[in-house]
């Protein structure tokens, strides 16, 4: 979830072939961006969408429009 302008914690227990959803409950446009390029989810307010986690590792994420907004996603294998 975003709110607040800020990241929720990412949920545990992540692995490959995962789906994140994303909900963005602040009144600004926000984007979750992988730093690897791996997803990139860009969201009006009030909108949803969903990735699928393709590889096991960390994922730092931040959004491009508030460089501020940042988290990591911990996928096992």
């Amino acid at each position: 979830e975003i709110k607040n302008m800020k990241f929720a914690p990412a949920p545990a227990g992540l692995h490959p072939g995962d789906r994140i959803l994303w909900v963005n409950h602040d009144l600004f446009r926000h984007t979750a961006t992988a730093i690897d390029h791996s997803f990139e989810i860009d969201l009006q307010p009030g909108q949803s969408g969903g990735v699928i986690l393709r590889r096991a590792g960390p994922i730092p994420f931040s959004c491009k429009y508030h460089p501020g907004m940042k988290g990591v996603l911990t996928i096992g294998r």
